[in-house]
């Protein structure tokens, strides 16, 4: 019993620890996707 509470409290915080870091990503990516932008117009 106990080990199985510890593999679901294992896998619930990997779950969240993934999540985190995929939202982590996308907002730096688009951070660089919006200066990217902002050179391109300060170029034209």
């Amino acid at each position: 019993m106990n080990i199985d509470l510890m593999q679901t409290l294992y896998t619930v915080v990997m779950v969240i620890v993934a999540f985190l870091g995929a939202v982590i990503i996308t907002k730096t990516i688009s951070k660089y996707l919006k200066l990217d932008d902002k050179i391109k117009d300060d170029e034209s």
